[in-house]
């Protein structure tokens, strides 16, 4: 029991590194075609071993080592609320966190902690 366990965390992690693998350089095209949102779709409908998320995109959420279930990016460590001031801050230094800010922060800490 325990050994498939193992094999279903380690499948869903699998599954959350290829996808952001392959889809993750997808952007929205000159003629509005968001090739995200249809990666996303295309994903969701093919491989159904791993339950994903069906609200948004898949690149809405990350997966959550310790519960290994997919949650919105704002519930994950990388999202990082800011205290903006005004008085003392200017808006064009500052890092508005979005799930797509806190997306690339994931990865970019990954990337820098194995270097």
């Amino acid at each position: 029991p325990e050994m498939a366990g193992d094999r279903f965390k380690l499948e869903t992690a699998f599954v959350f590194c290829a996808m952001w693998a392959f889809g993750s350089a997808l952007t929205l095209s000159d003629d509005g075609l968001d090739s995200r949102k249809v990666f996303s779709d295309w994903w969701k409908s093919h491989f159904k071993q791993v339950r994903l998320p069906t609200r948004d995109t898949i690149f809405d959420y990350w997966l959550d080592s310790n519960s290994n279930k997919f949650e919105p990016w704002r519930q994950s460590p990388s999202f990082q609320s800011i205290e903006f001031d005004s008085r003392t801050m200017k808006m064009d230094e500052t890092t508005v966190p979005t799930t797509e800010t806190a997306s690339i922060s994931h990865w970019m800490g990954l990337l820098v902690q194995k270097h």
